[in-house]
């Protein structure tokens, strides 16, 4: 049988275009702006917008087909059987959700938690899934937060393994562990199929964050063995924003609902209870085939990794040298493909303490030249994140270089300034 990247490919998209060329053919960046920062939000090819847009337009055509007569319903399960297929799922162990952070929401709050159990995060976990486990804290009393302060350097999978088994072993009653797969903050690829077992192995419930992955890495969701695995659609995979994955194993299916009671909410399988039932958009969900045709139509996953692998690696150690300062401390295969973190020279260390509140700021400055990265504290310093997606080229980072060494001399010159 041929595989979902074998499926619907049309024509195919020579490599040779990836860059600016691809860039102005399949997107609608405005000319000028560098945007090396998807790791955030996305972005959607045109001919994706297209078929957003004409479902948009058949739905206010024919309301009540829409809602009322399933056409909605027989979109979104099309969507969610393309989906299943390329990330490894049986359809029925998967539904569609507006972000990861929903995911996890839902996990969280159908997990049944009392007083003494521990969630189990990092200082690489992401901040709104930190905010999540904050809530359930605050919620339910008893139930307490475990933060693992995830050490660097980290050069081998053993360097992370061990510091999991020592937070494990010091903490009794961790009922769930809340694993990254690519840490966001710091683009770490965490051995994760170890972890799993690891936390098996003391009967910890494990819960998969994979925001970064669909779309950077291979899945096979159903062979990997997690409890719950999120991970949006419309970061690498080409959907539009507000669509993501949440991966439950069998086991688990009677327990998870959304968190919003509709219509749907008392029916018996999971998949017919997350079907999308109130008064919303849920378009982004139902134009999954697209983005998976567009994907394909680049070659597939092995094409687009390969590239952007190379291309971060090249314009990360372009910008550590320089910059003078140094690559994040992570052996070259437990990094992120599509993404690798710089640190910002000595004079922005100096000035900006490694907060979020300097990230916002520096951002903010970055944007209004034009510029989209991402600026993450990590282990007591500043870092840049570069994103690397099939629409970026060298010339970009070299963009991104010549900013910071213009905000760099303008900042020694202004001692506190960046205006």
């Amino acid at each position: 049988m041929p595989s979902e990247e074998d499926k619907n490919i049309g024509t195919i998209i020579p490599k040779s275009t990836f860059g600016r060329q691809l860039l102005a053919q399949e997107f609608s960046l405005k000319p000028g702006y560098v945007y090396c920062n998807n790791g955030a939000y996305g972005q959607v090819p045109k001919r994706v917008l297209k078929e957003q847009m004409k479902l948009m337009n058949e739905r206010e055509e024919d309301p009540e087909m829409w809602y009322r007569y399933n056409r909605e319903r027989d979109l979104y399960f099309t969507a969610v059987t393309r989906l299943a297929e390329f990330v490894g799922s049986d359809p029925s162990n998967l539904v569609l959700v507006e972000n990861a952070s929903t995911g996890s929401n839902n996990v969280l709050r159908s997990i049944s938690l009392h007083r003494g159990d521990k969630i189990l995060v990092t200082s690489h976990t992401y901040a709104a899934v930190l905010k999540n486990v904050k809530v359930v804290e605050s919620d339910i009393p008893g139930v307490e937060g475990v933060h693992l302060d995830l050490e660097l350097p980290i050069m081998t999978d053993e360097d992370v393994i061990v510091q999991y088994e020592r937070v494990i072993r010091e903490n009794e009653g961790i009922k769930v562990a809340i694993l990254d797969h690519i840490t966001s903050p710091s683009a770490i690829m965490v051995p994760i199929k170890a972890l799993i077992d690891l936390c098996h192995k003391r009967d910890i419930l494990v819960l998969i964050d994979g925001a970064h992955v669909p779309g950077h890495l291979p899945l096979r969701l159903d062979e990997l063995g997690a409890d719950f695995y999120v991970g949006n659609i419309h970061k690498w995979l080409f959907a539009p924003r507000g669509c993501a994955l949440l991966w439950v194993h069998p086991k688990h299916h009677a327990i998870l609902s959304p968190l919003v009671v509709s219509h749907n909410h008392l029916e018996k399988t999971m998949a017919d209870r997350f079907v999308p039932s109130a008064t919303r958009d849920s378009i982004p969900y139902l134009v999954v085939p697209n983005a998976l045709d567009f994907h394909n139509s680049l070659g597939g996953l092995s094409v687009i990794q390969g590239r952007n692998a190379e291309l971060a690696s090249t314009a990360s150690k372009m910008l550590s040298e320089s910059w003078g300062t140094e690559e994040l401390p992570v052996a070259k295969h437990l990094r992120s493909p599509n993404m690798a973190l710089v640190a910002l020279p000595p004079v922005f260390q100096d000035n900006f303490p490694p907060d979020e509140d300097s990230c916002v700021k520096l951002m903010e400055k970055f944007h209004k030249k034009n510029l989209a990265v991402c600026v993450t504290p990590v282990q007591g310093k500043l870092w840049i994140r570069i994103s690397v997606h099939v629409w970026n080229g060298m010339e970009d980072y070299l963009v991104v270089k010549e900013k910071i060494l213009e905000l760099e001399k303008q900042l020694k010159c202004t001692e506190k300034t960046l205006d």
